[in-house]
């Protein structure tokens, strides 16, 4: 009972306390508003703080964001000057209309590397028109500006096509490999002028077309003025119609008309070659045609090719100039009762392990000419009009050409890769078909009978390209007569001045050169060898005479091409 009564004294004591004034509820009241200055001190720091911090925060975006106007500005601007240079480009052109464009698109600088001696095909490629452009029509104009520099053993023109019979009846007569008549020669007659000309699609198919002129045609004269006579020649002239995708996809039919060399003919790339076409193996020329290509594609990257053509090829009489005309590349040329006809197989393969690429071409033509004789003779009388006897011959030339470029690990550009091609051919009768005659036309059989004359040469030409426009070149081939123990009746035989005629029986040439094609120019230096052996046979056809001639060259060749 006591107890209670203690606890409820104590609980009136600090109820009393609690109440009085000026006791704990003052002392609450002061902390209670010394907290809240205290706390209305670190507000305000902190807003100030943080209203500082917004204005840096404003000042920053403000900077960035002027730096950002200005650089839309500088933008605008751009696109602006930009957009009136495309329009003044736009009005230029519409001034122009269908007239010429400037000169900065006129020159190709990577023409050195790409022009080659003999271009296989210059309508390869899409042309890029520099000389008038619309939407129907692009002209190209181009060419190449040459010098070719020689120094020969033996007293010849341009070229050692036709290499000279050493006559001993002659003082000095002919060259024996000894350098007694070597002479010096310059000349550009060689320089050409090409227009390529991309037409409008014409019943599905792509039309172009190819001019090309040089000054390669000698004047009339003997000896050696027609080492410097150069008159203008037209070297090609042709159209082409292209027909993608006829038979199947990827397929391509294409006709070829006028005046080129056909889809299968190839040969060396090298300085002197008019030197390596002739007698050499290698197939070429020029002849008025009409040639049907057919490619087809049986694997990705691969086609095999098909050919038929008709020509007027140089089965000349010799009254039209003879051997002379026949030293050109064109001639007037006689046809003897219809065209020579022909036929070709190709192959075409893209990248194959280290070889770039690879084709194969073989090609077969077939014609007839007539030559006339002295009746009851083997006496050739062309020019006569009594008393003589025409013989009809069959002439027939097969020839083939195989070429493995880009050999090596580069497979984007030409540095240190070998391109390789060769070819091969047999001529009988009038080789001049394909630019391999070797002299002989008709010669006289065991058995006495009339008979076509036949030869075989072949060539090879390795190139290593050290880098896209530095390279190391070797050309070599030969051709021979066969059945050279035979009389020979008619041909462009040469005679020596005892009035003997011989012909050829073989000839070997081999030129190995250093190229080098900067931008538009070419230059090249480089030897060539030329070893020709002749003969004569008795009219019995028991008994001949040999005779042996030699030439070195040396040449230098420089292009500005555009």
């Amino acid at each position: 009972m006591r107890a209670r009564q203690w606890g409820t004294a104590v609980a009136l004591v600090a109820i009393v306390m609690v109440l009085a004034p000026g006791g704990g509820y003052a002392q609450s009241v002061d902390e209670l508003r010394q907290r809240l200055q205290q706390l209305e001190n670190s507000t305000r720091e902190e807003l100030e703080s943080l209203k500082r911090m917004i204005r840096e925060q404003e000042a920053k975006h403000d900077k960035e964001r002027k730096a950002q106007e200005e650089r839309e500005r500088v933008v605008e601007s751009l696109m602006q000057q930009m957009e009136k240079q495309r329009l003044s480009f736009e009005e230029a052109e519409r001034q122009r209309g269908y007239g010429f464009v400037g000169w900065s698109n006129f020159f190709d600088l990577q023409a050195g590397r790409k022009q080659s001696n003999n271009d296989r095909d210059p309508l390869g490629k899409d042309i890029q028109g520099n000389v008038f452009t619309n939407d129907n029509f692009k002209v190209r104009l181009g060419g190449s500006l040459r010098l070719h520099v020689q120094h020969n053993d033996s007293p010849v023109g341009e070229s050692v096509s036709r290499a000279l019979l050493p006559d001993a009846g002659v003082p000095g007569g002919g060259n024996t490999g000894r350098g007694e008549r070597e002479n010096f020669r310059a000349f550009a007659g060689r320089s050409r002028l090409n227009l390529a000309i991309q037409g409008p699609e014409t019943l599905g198919g792509r039309t172009s077309a190819f001019f090309e002129m040089d000054f390669n045609q000698q004047a009339n004269g003997a000896g050696e003025v027609n080492a410097v006579n150069n008159n203008p020649r037209l070297r090609q002239a042709y159209g082409q119609w292209l027909f993608p995708d006829l038979l199947t996809k990827g397929d391509e039919l294409q006709f070829k008309f006028g005046q080129t060399g056909s889809f299968a003919d190839n040969f060396p790339d090298s300085i002197d070659f008019n030197t390596m076409l002739a007698g050499l193996g290698a197939a070429n020329r020029r002849n008025p045609r009409v040639e049907l290509i057919e490619r087809f594609p049986i694997l990705r990257d691969v086609k095999v090719l098909a050919s038929l053509g008709a020509e007027r090829p140089l089965f000349d009489n010799q009254a039209l100039g003879g051997g002379d005309v026949a030293a050109r590349d064109l001639g007037s040329g006689a046809l003897s009762g219809f065209p020579a006809l022909s036929g070709g197989i190709g192959f075409e393969g893209g990248r194959l392990g280290l070889i770039g690429s690879t084709a194969f071409y073989a090609r077969g033509t077939w014609g007839e000419r007539t030559e006339r004789f002295n009746r009851g003779t083997t006496t050739p009388n062309l020019n006569a009009e009594t008393k003589f006897q025409d013989h009809n011959f069959t002439d027939q030339v097969a020839h083939g050409t195989l070429i493995l470029d880009r050999i090596g690990f580069n497979e984007t550009g030409r540095a240190m890769t070998l391109k390789l091609q060769g070819g091969a051919v047999w001529t009988r009768g009038e080789g001049r078909v394909t630019n391999s005659d070797f002299d002989r036309r008709v010669i006289v059989d065991t058995d006495g009978t009339l008979k076509s004359a036949q030869s075989v040469g072949a060539w090879v030409n390795p190139m290593f390209f050290f880098t896209d426009t530095l390279s190391l070149r070797w050309a070599g081939g030969f051709q021979t007569a066969l059945n050279d123990d035979r009389p020979v009746v008619s041909g462009s035989l040469i005679t020596d001045s005892a009035g003997t005629n011989f012909f050829r029986v073989n000839n070997r040439q081999s030129e190995i050169s250093l190229w080098w094609t900067p931008g538009p120019f070419t230059f090249a230096f480089g030897w060539n060898f030329t070893k020709t052996d002749f003969r004569n046979v008795n009219t019995t056809g028991t008994g001949s005479t040999s005779r042996h001639n030699e030439n070195n060259k040396f040449e230098f060749i420089s292009w500005w091409s555009f």
